[in-house]
């Protein structure tokens, strides 16, 4: 009788702390925010979705917001335009002026691939992204290739990060941030990315018009669908906000659209940081006035300015590691060398012009209980997107460009 009382009491206790426990998830996951998913495909743009046959495309525009285009930030190139949407900065307060570049008071170069491994110095990143404010408030980050998501800010890194490897099958991708997102698994991340490259990268090798590309977008169109399920099967339901945009578009290029920078300046009394399709040059000591009458008095299908010139909307001036002379190529033009192009040739297709250029315009739809269902809303620039985040998330945002009364427009008002 008494080793039966034992036993009654034994599982009752049992009982009691896996109710406790159960109770205290139940309340921890009652008094988080929705979780948000933030992903990026690379140099996708509306068309892809107008001419292909899309359904989970469609399915999720149904079900969600879509904004007529995004307006991405100056330089229209993956790392600058990402890091705006990650910190709500435009690109002369974050400082990540290129894809690579040279920065003359840390004597190094930034480099988003081999030799070096420069990203994740921290000392190139400036501003706050998102998935560390997230962390100093309280609040679990899991981030996949995200540009930038390596480095740490001010010491911080997000719970759960990878080193960017472009060899990473995109459902493993999916099915890595899927898991640390699960409120039933070990991490229970609050916030997530994801980046696909493919689209972007086809969109060079072929041009945005390609049969090639438009097969990249159907097959993006079946990694959204393994997403959408993925997301039922990992508990996460009509609970989480996802955020499905990209950085930037892309333009055709041509063999008849070169500049020939090297038939205008002697290109030993220059640095240039970076070539086309904006062209920023560094003159050496003495030769800025040389070097730019020369450039402008061949202004021919491109815009050059000196650095303190720069029209405001491009916000692209106060950050030292502009050099004086910017040269903006006209849309399907490439700035290059004489002997670079006879060498190598120019790509079908790039990216990084102007980025009022309808061909720059990108893509921005977000679908989930705090945003509207089946409808389009006006344009809007990528630097509120992570005012957009910060309010998803209940957070108190770090100093940034954005305006959430930019954004508001894309939410619910019940």
């Amino acid at each position: 009788m008494v080793r039966k009382i034992l036993l009654i009491n034994t599982v009752l206790l049992i009982a009691l702390i896996t109710f406790g426990c159960d109770s205290a998830t139940q309340q921890e996951t009652e008094s988080k925010p929705n979780p948000v998913l933030l992903i990026s495909i690379d140099g996708f743009m509306n068309e892809y979705i107008d001419r292909n046959d899309t359904p989970n495309f469609d399915h999720f525009l149904a079900e969600g917001v879509q904004a007529e285009y995004l307006i991405p930030a100056f330089p229209t190139k993956t790392f600058p335009t990402h890091w705006t949407i990650a910190t709500g900065l435009h690109t002369e307060n974050h400082g990540i002026i290129a894809n690579s570049f040279y920065d003359y008071e840390l004597e190094s170069r930034f480099s988003f691939g081999p030799p070096d491994d420069s990203p994740n110095d921290e000392r190139w990143w400036g501003g706050e992204p998102i998935w560390i404010t997230a962390e100093t408030q309280g609040l679990t980050s899991a981030t996949f290739f995200w540009p930038g998501s390596e480095a740490s800010i001010n010491g911080v890194q997000s719970t759960k990060w990878v080193d960017y490897d472009g060899s990473v099958p995109d459902s493993t991708r999916i099915d890595s941030v899927m898991t640390w997102m699960n409120p039933e698994g070990d991490v229970r991340a609050d916030f997530g990315t994801l980046y696909f490259s493919f689209v972007d990268s086809r969109g060079h090798a072929y041009g945005p018009n390609s049969a090639e590309v438009d097969q990249a977008v159907i097959e993006m169109d079946g990694l959204l669908g393994y997403l959408l399920n993925s997301i039922d099967e990992n508990n996460l339901g009509n609970r989480i906000n996802i955020i499905l945009t990209s950085d930037h578009g892309m333009a055709e290029l041509s063999d008849e659209k070169i500049i020939f920078l090297d038939e205008m300046i002697n290109l030993d009394d220059v640095d240039i940081i970076d070539w086309t399709p904006v062209a920023l040059i560094k003159p050496h000591d003495g030769k800025t006035d040389e070097i730019y009458n020369a450039i402008k008095e061949n202004e021919e299908h491109y815009r050059v300015y000196l650095r303190d010139e720069l029209p405001d909307r491009f916000r692209f001036r106060n950050h030292y590691r502009i050099p004086e002379i910017i040269m903006i190529a006209d849309i399907g033009y490439t700035i290059t060398s004489r002997p670079f192009y006879e060498q190598r040739g120019i790509n079908a297709a790039t990216h990084g012009y102007d980025n009022l250029e309808p061909e720059m315009l990108t893509f921005f739809a977000a679908m989930g209980p705090e945003f509207k269902s089946g409808e389009r809303v006006s344009e809007f620039e990528s630097v509120h997107i992570y005012e957009l985040m910060a309010h998803l998330l209940n957070l108190n945002p770090a100093p940034n460009d954005g305006n959430f009364d930019e954004v508001q427009m894309l939410l619910r008002r019940d």
